[in-house]
């Protein structure tokens, strides 16, 4: 009896191995490609997940008032510290993989160029406040908050560069872990901060929860990933040339800044022209949304990793990114669409009044920009610098323009409009232009040759 019962668990055992649907989901999630862009998606549902709790926490802690100043003010530290990495996020994804024992170097200085042009560019900010942002002048009340502030946008900007450092490293795993400590941290220090200063606590609870962050994730980067990632490339590793890393950095930098245009300048657009309560309907509802368009960036940071190592096999690439992304967006957007009332209420009904278009087209707009997003990542391996200036240049002026336009016309709705259309038109530029890259296909399609004699 007990032997046929032991034949019996073999058998078992041995059909569950040999059964294709599962033997094909684990070949699936370990190839690098999806494992890495996997991460890093999980990474954003963390982060969206936690992040959604803290947004609802802040909604019910503070006025709307408050609300929509401390968003607009951390919405500005971003874009103030996007300016100042000088896209190094990009650069580092594209020549850590294979920077071998120039690696160290390679983070080191991407570091202390990014604090130094923060430090600069916080405070020049600061300065200009009443100029070019006069809503915000809590920020330069006193030297302790001018002072708060630049640390805010130097630690950010490490903090950003840090997640494309473990990706290049192929320690993308982590990045889940380190997001979820710095989401969980930042809501503790809400509950904390907002009952002792209600008009700041939003942001002090925000910025705090990074600094705190960044100690234990770089001693680890220092003390064991980059010695690890060092030695196991040193004999395929690429030289680092100054001037094309140069060349590299320039175009992707003014291609970062076009992107950070489009969506950091929007609430102080939306505190200018409807007030900080229309942008705080407007930043929680964009924090959900925005999750949807990060998933799409977390394959295609993947496929730029995965296609430099593996350039042999760079048009398939495309193709596998692409189906990657919709089997995952696709059922989430479709989600969104129904439930965005629900989803809404956890901040309150004026949220639900204000925000479920904007949710509803700001979600439909994450499908064009699947395109749009796989198309830059390998544009990026073939170091195409012009394609991905004119790309995010041309999303930028569509993304603002319509939306100064819809905003007056539909109120907030009118920016998930505008962001509808501008993803829609590039994408569709695209798809006819590049078919061969963004093709569906397994095989890229045979070019005709014509012969004239």
């Amino acid at each position: 009896m007990r032997s046929r019962l032991t034949a019996l668990a073999t058998n078992a055992a041995s059909n569950v191995k040999k059964a294709p649907g599962l033997n094909d989901l684990i070949s699936h999630i370990r190839t690098p490609l999806y494992m890495n862009g996997y991460a890093l998606v999980l990474s954003t549902a963390v982060t969206s997940g936690l992040g959604l709790v803290y947004w609802a926490m802040a909604a019910r802690f503070s006025s709307s008032e408050d609300v929509g100043l401390n968003s607009a003010a951390i919405s500005i530290m971003i874009f103030l510290s996007s300016v100042s990495q000088l896209n190094l996020q990009g650069t580092l994804i594209r020549y850590v993989p294979l920077a071998g024992r120039a690696t160290q170097k390679l983070v080191a200085y991407s570091y202390v160029l990014t604090l130094v042009l923060s430090a600069m560019l916080g405070l020049v900010f600061c300065i200009g406040i009443p100029l070019w942002s006069p809503a915000l002048n809590f920020i330069n009340g006193s030297a302790a908050s001018i002072l708060w502030f630049v640390l805010a946008v130097m630690t950010w900007g490490i903090f950003s560069i840090q997640d494309s450092v473990l990706t290049g490293l192929r320690q993308t795993i982590w990045v889940p872990f380190e997001n979820a400590i710095f989401s969980v941290i930042k809501i503790v220090f809400l509950i904390l901060f907002t009952a002792l200063a209600p008009h700041y606590g939003i942001f002090v609870s925000w910025t705090l929860s990074v600094l705190l962050t960044l100690i234990p994730v770089n001693y680890f980067v220092f003390r064991n990933f980059i010695p690890k990632h060092a030695n196991a490339t040193a004999e395929k590793a690429e030289p680092i040339r100054i001037r094309e890393i140069g060349r590299y950095i320039f175009g992707n930098y003014v291609a970062s800044l076009f992107n950070s245009m489009s969506t950091a300048l929007l609430p102080l657009l939306i505190v200018q022209v409807a007030g900080a309560t229309a942008n705080a309907h407007f930043y929680l509802t964009w924090t959900i949304a925005s999750s949807l368009q990060i998933i799409a960036g977390n394959m295609a940071t993947s496929l730029t990793v995965e296609a430099t190592i593996d350039q042999a096999n760079f048009n398939s690439y495309g193709r596998r990114a692409l189906i990657g992304i919709a089997r995952l967006l696709v059922p989430i957007v479709l989600l969104v669409i129904i439930f965005a009332p629900l989803i809404l209420r956890l901040f309150g009904p004026t949220y639900v009044e204000e925000g479920t278009g904007l949710l509803r087209l700001l979600a439909l707009s994450a499908l064009p920009n699947v395109v749009n997003t796989v198309y830059i990542g390998l544009a990026r391996v073939k170091n195409r610098i012009g394609a991905i200036v004119g790309i995010n240049g041309a999303l930028a002026g569509l993304i603002l323009g319509l939306s100064y336009v819809f905003l007056k016309l539909y109120g907030i709705s009118g920016v998930g409009l505008a962001w509808l259309v501008s993803q829609s038109i590039v994408a569709a530029v695209l798809i006819i232009t590049q078919r061969g890259q963004l093709s569906l296909s397994r095989s890229t399609p045979p070019t005709l040759t014509i012969i004239t004699e």
